[in-house]
């Protein structure tokens, strides 16, 4: 479970990985509306920036 959101949605910045990978589970996956608590605009920030930081490499695709 997340223990701090942010205060806005435009916090998720894909360089910040430390923030990122709280809201992945432990296979990877971003984790849920439900179990986040965002909103839906947030909900999407934040998985464009977990897919950015994905790309350029700095998170990685699976935790297997």
């Amino acid at each position: 479970m997340v223990k701090q959101q942010p205060k806005r949605a435009r916090d998720f910045d894909y360089k910040d990985v430390k923030t990122l990978g709280r809201y992945t589970d432990m296979f990877g996956h971003i984790e849920s509306r439900k179990k986040t608590g965002l909103n839906e605009k947030q909900q999407h920030r934040l998985a464009r920036a977990i897919k950015r930081a994905r790309h350029i490499g700095l998170l990685p695709y699976s935790n297997e």
